[in-house]
């Protein structure tokens, strides 16, 4: 068969996440990929400040710069960064055309929102990384440790019965970007469904 007589391949965008973790939000996004037929790549950042994934994002961008066909999405999680900081890093992002996904005080809140509805105020990211495994091994009758919790491969499996949940969740809750807790990951995932 010719070359002009092949079917054209249709270019699937790529969104392409900066995490600033190694394993949850990654497995949990490539699930979320997979099982949607999205082409989404989640990659490490340089550090796990949000001033590294930004500077991720920036160098990722160069790779791309040519391409119509990526979206590049800064996750970031605020932690223990000074609010001020996380704030202009937010804005630089948003002022260098990436998508930010942000999370307070940690990613593992959208999880939780995959299993209750919930805007109990979190000390710290630790407080709410428990709280997401207790409230996970409640439901799935298991008995993870938090490092085990955010190693698992089939993490988005696990929750994606709960993905319209989570989203519905978030939406009713229509929480501040300023407060604690605080996703958009919502906002962010129906843009690319």
């Amino acid at each position: 068969m010719s070359r002009q007589h092949r079917k054209e391949r249709q270019l699937r965008p790529l969104h392409l996440f900066i995490c600033e973790d190694s394993k949850s939000s990654k497995y949990y996004l490539q699930g979320l990929g997979k099982d949607r037929g999205i082409n989404i790549k989640a990659e490490n950042a340089y550090g796990t400040s949000p001033q590294n994934v930004f500077e991720t994002a920036l160098d990722k961008k160069k790779l791309f710069s040519d391409s119509e066909f990526v979206n590049i999405y800064c996750l970031f999680d605020k932690d223990d960064c000074p609010d001020d900081e996380f704030k202009r890093v937010v804005q630089r992002c948003r002022k260098a055309g990436f998508t930010d996904a942000v999370s307070i005080p940690c990613y593992e809140y959208w999880l939780l929102l995959h299993l209750r509805k919930t805007n109990q105020f979190f000390r710290d990211a630790k407080e709410c990384c428990v709280t997401f495994k207790n409230e996970y091994n409640k439901k799935f009758n298991t008995a993870y440790e938090l490092p085990q919790l955010k190693a698992k491969l089939d993490i988005f499996n696990d929750l994606k019965d709960g993905f319209d949940f989570a989203i519905k969740n978030a939406e009713e809750l229509d929480l501040d970007e300023n407060s604690n807790p605080y996703t958009n990951m919502h906002k962010v995932l129906k843009r690319i469904l």
